[in-house]
């Protein structure tokens, strides 16, 4: 005969760890109490009822502690005698209770989302929908389904539709949207239902914007029709497959223009794309094969190079892709001094995004090589013909001529006109300060009377290096810097906590599902439209302790002219506790740059913990210092890898006679490269050489950045160590460099 009841029991902190660990069966309530008042943790007990068809479960949790057994076995046996309801009895406490499964969500749904995460994690995908389907809490429920579609290459289509229509503003919606178009060109709904799928939504991959063709073409709209397929066919990334079949299906709906125009997109991709290209050769003239041949035969280094070249037309000489390919064949096979006049002759940029992004890469690494040579003005002519109106193509070309033209030509003019450009084409503090303070430089020598409205709007953004600079140029020794309070409106507050989206990002949170979770911050820092919004943001990851979501929420207050202070710049223990010889807010700065204090930190060049430290450097410091040496202990202790960090700190500095910019490239990029730049730029210690140009002639864009946002941090944590209000000083420590300054 089955027993009307089964129970079981296991504890809430191992729910809390992230798991659902295996149930332990009980005999009765009698032992289930017992078992709960011995222990001095949190369990949950779930009674099971048999009934003849169905399998009910309730899930009854109870939060008890370390308590003397106050209940008798009588006590419990009328307990069970009771309908067999249990309820919550409040026993005295010797320690704190442990946190609840969640503040948002039931205790059952709860234990179902995580249980839900955890098969995501193994990939157990079946396991994740029985989850799923446990869940009453809608928010908890599309999470799930989100997951699924982010993470399954199988998931069923009709997950991807629904997390497409329903969670439009979730994250990664790009790359989930495209995952479902793929299914809509390989497995075509009916025109109608196409059309329907896409109303009020465009395509976002090729085979989206062909499905979207199909449909419009079966429901006679040629003309729209054409445009999606062109679209498709142009500038599309599609697999071999694919690109087949399109052809197939609307040959004759395509031109040779437009194949020209896909083979060209093709090539400036790379190499993979490569066999997609040569399928197109056939369909197009013989002067425009001639031209992709060359480009693929000197891309891929091939055997008929000569012969390839030779064969282009006079008229097809000038080709940019071409002279692409083959100045960048000479400059890798030969030297850059071989390769320079080929770079010299490209007068037009090339028309695709890709190709704008190749180019400038290529002829920024000519420039900053001439730049070392000091040949200043073939320098310049790599800043023209970028062909960019946006990205880093855009901003970099601009910034870089603009400051040859003004430090190194004499041209202040020029200068002017290739930083207003620059100001036209970004939105971010760093590149506006930038713009606006070297506007201001050029209207120095050119008696500009908006001189001191540039450096003030550069002012405007007193967290940038330039905004610092700019604020210095203003005010002289009076320069101070002042950290705003933040203060939220009740308004913000309820605006915030409204979206769906927060609450997902606070289940992840209890979850302990940091991956997940700062996916969800890095795309909800982008949305928040108030300073506000983005403050709570940053608080909620704070809260869970998540440093990098957290500290970069808060740098997107810059789109608001303002800071946020207290979680954009933490003030952290294990940094607090350093000794008087480091210079403290140096290493706040470093640590920021490197990980944004993220303990658990491991980057792809093998770097561990806050500081970021690579093994060997870590070993090699630990064995000057004579200090124990366990690389682990940078991941796993935030004091002992702060002491690393701020030892090999103060080792650098005392290496370059205490050159803050030194240090930091040396940090960043080794020993090694600022001696090589010393050599090539010369040595900004002897006072002959300005430290802001020295910065910019690094040739590296990411240790270029990395210096200037370290210089601009320091400042920010000498007001921040200073109750909030510090001189501005970022000039002088620029020009650091004749001693240690171990009180600065």
């Amino acid at each position: 005969m089955m027993d009307p009841f089964t129970i079981f029991a296991f504890p809430v902190a191992e729910l809390n760890a992230g798991y659902l660990p295996r149930f332990g069966r009980l005999s009765s309530l009698l032992q289930a109490w017992q078992l709960l008042g011995k222990h001095g943790e949190s369990w949950v007990v779930m009674v099971q009822f048999q009934g003849a068809v169905w399998v009910k479960t309730l899930f009854l949790c109870l939060v008890l502690g370390l308590a003397p057994l106050i209940a008798t076995p009588a006590v419990a046996q009328n307990s069970a005698q009771n309908n067999f309801q249990t309820r919550v009895v409040p026993l005295p406490r010797l320690k704190p209770a442990p946190p609840a499964l969640s503040e948002y969500l039931s205790p059952l749904d709860a234990i179902y989302l995580r249980r839900g995460l955890s098969a995501a994690g193994d990939g157990d995908w079946r396991e994740l929908k029985k989850a799923k389907d446990s869940i009453q809490d809608p928010t908890a429920k599309d999470l799930l389904r989100w997951v699924r579609s982010e993470r399954d290459p199988n998931v069923p289509t009709d997950w991807l539709t629904y997390v497409v229509h329903d969670l439009s503003d979730w994250p990664r919606m790009v790359s989930i949207q495209a995952k479902a178009e793929a299914r809509l060109f390989d497995d075509p709904l009916s025109s109608r239902r196409t059309l329907e799928w896409f109303n009020g939504k465009e395509p976002v991959s090729g085979e989206g914007r062909a499905a979207l063709a199909r449909a419009l073409y079966q429901a006679g709209d040629r003309d729209q029709a054409d445009r999606w397929l062109k679209s498709a066919w142009r500038d599309a990334r599609l697999s071999r497959d694919v690109q087949r079949d399109l052809f197939q299906e609307y040959r004759s709906r395509l031109s040779e223009q437009d194949h020209v125009a896909r083979a060209d997109h093709l090539i400036w991709l790379g190499s993979r794309h490569f066999s997609n290209a040569k399928a197109l050769l056939p369909h197009m003239n013989r002067e425009e094969r001639a031209v992709m041949e060359a480009r693929m035969e000197l891309a891929s280094n091939g055997r008929n190079i000569n012969a390839a070249v030779d064969a282009i037309p006079a008229n097809r000489v000038n080709d940019a892709g071409f002279l692409f390919e083959r100045a960048r064949w000479r400059r890798k096979r030969k030297s850059n001094d071989y390769a320079l006049p080929v770079y010299l002759q490209i007068g037009s940029p090339p028309t695709t995004e890709n190709g704008q992004e190749r180019m400038w890469a290529e002829k920024k690494l000519m420039a900053y090589w001439l730049m070392g040579d000091q040949r200043w003005a073939e320098a310049y002519r790599m800043t023209e013909f970028s062909g960019a109106t946006s990205g880093a193509p855009f901003f970099e070309s601009e910034f870089l001529g603009g400051w040859l033209a003004l430090t190194k030509l004499g041209q202040p003019g020029v200068a002017l006109e290739r930083f207003q450009r620059l100001e036209s084409g970004v939105t971010t503090p760093i590149s506006l300060s930038r713009a606006h303070y070297w506007q201001g430089r050029a209207m120095e020598p050119l008696n500009d009377p908006r001189r001191d409205q540039a450096y003030a709007a550069a002012a405007k953004y007193p967290n940038t290096y330039y905004g610092q600079l700019a604020t210095k140029r203003l005010q002289g020794q009076t320069a101070r810097l002042t950290l705003p309070p933040q203060m939220i409106s009740p308004q913000a507050r309820q605006r915030f906590e409204a979206d769906p989206r927060v609450k997902a990002l606070r289940l992840l949170g209890e979850a302990g599902e940091e991956r997940y979770f700062s996916t969800f911050a890095y795309a909800l820092d982008d949305d928040l439209e108030s300073l506000d919004e983005l403050a709570l943001l940053s608080q909620v990851s704070a809260d869970y302790s998540f440093m990098r979501p957290s500290i970069r929420a808060a740098k997107q207050a810059g789109r608001f002219q303002s800071m946020l202070t207290e979680n954009g710049y933490p003030i952290v223990a294990p940094i607090e506790a350093l000794g008087a010889e480091f210079d403290i807010p140096f290493v706040y700065a470093i640590a920021r740059q490197e990980s944004e204090f993220a303990a658990n930190a491991v980057s792809s060049a093998s770097a561990f913990g806050m500081m970021q430290m690579i093994n060997a450097t870590a070993s090699a410091t630990a064995r000057r210092h004579r200090i124990p040496y366990d690389r682990d202990r940078l991941i796993t202790d935030r004091d002992y890898a702060a002491r690393m960090g701020a030892l090999h700190l103060h080792d650098l500095l005392e290496d370059f006679d205490g050159s803050y910019i030194m240090a930091a490239v040396a940090y960043n990029a080794g020993p090694r490269r600022v001696r090589q730049w010393i050599e090539r730029n010369g040595d900004p210690r002897t006072g002959q050489i300005d430290p802001i140009d020295w910065v910019e002639q690094i040739p590296f864009s990411e240790t270029r950045n990395y210096v200037q946002r370290v210089m601009e941090n320091m400042q920010v944590y000498e007001a921040r160590r200073n109750g909030n209000v510090a001189p501005v000083t970022i000039d002088q420590d620029l020009r650091f460099g004749s001693q240690h300054p171990s009180v600065r």
